[in-house]
């Protein structure tokens, strides 16, 4: 079975090309920027031979942590538009640019979920959520709308809020509620859980990401499926879990 270290491996971008949306007008170019894929080209199946059977147990095992590993794409209503369901954006060529230039993912799909040891299994069990990890840094879901390809008058803003925080703060922190709830609720709750884990990174020498000679670069997203539950809680032995099984699996040598 695969360990957690194994799965944070690092992305791959594809191929990036630039089209033309038919519902576009054929002068406004945009890039299609291809999400990160960890897929791999199937294998040809191994031959059976009547001494050496494939045991069915190998099959099942070697699915397992495909499932595990694998997180639900998020793409806002508002972005279907220029999202595609395989995470692909169709954006600015501006937008693009800084993008690749700063190793910044839009497709929160390409995050692996997080299951580094039952500490953090009996966090998000508790807590109804899902955590997941990538060693990049990934889009805000809701933030995918300012990057439509016919342009948008926040776009700059956002650009430069993405470039600034890709230089200045190594850890990137999401989350996000799936649940039935009031806005009021939603937003408390995830404001509360997001500082927590900053307080509990900051207690175990770590403050945003950085320590004296370590520091932890990607992004962390927790999807909450009950933040009426979740509000409920005390967040921080849920922080704690996070933040611990991070400093252990994630802490890479400062840069």
């Amino acid at each position: 079975m695969k360990t957690a270290s194994q799965h944070l491996r690092p992305l791959a971008l594809k191929q990036l090309t630039i089209t033309t949306q038919a519902h576009l007008p054929s002068q406004i170019p945009n890039i299609r920027l291809f999400a990160s894929s960890t897929a791999r080209s199937p294998q040809p199946p191994s031959r059976q031979t009547q001494s050496k059977p494939t045991p069915r147990t190998n099959f099942t095992q070697n699915k397992k942590p495909i499932l595990r590993d694998t997180i639900r794409r998020f793409i806002p209503e508002e972005a279907k538009k220029f999202v595609r369901p395989d995470g692909t954006l169709c954006t600015t060529p501006e937008t693009a640019s800084v993008f690749l230039q700063h190793n910044i993912e839009p497709d929160n799909g390409a995050a692996r979920r997080f299951t580094a040891g039952p500490a953090i299994q009996n966090a998000c069990k508790a807590y109804h959520a899902v955590t997941a990890f990538s060693p990049r840094h990934i889009i805000h879901p809701h933030d995918l709308r300012f990057f439509d390809p016919r342009g948008h008058p926040l776009a700059a803003a956002r650009r430069e809020k993405y470039l600034r925080k890709s230089r200045e703060e190594p850890l990137w922190i999401m989350v996000t509620s799936a649940g039935a709830a009031s806005t009021v609720v939603r937003v408390q709750t995830q404001r509360r859980l997001k500082s927590a884990i900053y307080r509990c990174l900051e207690d175990l020498g770590l403050p945003n990401g950085i320590g004296e000679h370590k520091e932890i670069r990607g992004t962390v997203w927790v999807t909450l499926y009950d933040p009426v539950k979740a509000s409920k809680l005390p967040p921080e032995p849920f922080a704690e879990a996070i933040a611990r099984a991070l400093k252990s699996r994630c802490a890479q040598p400062l840069r």
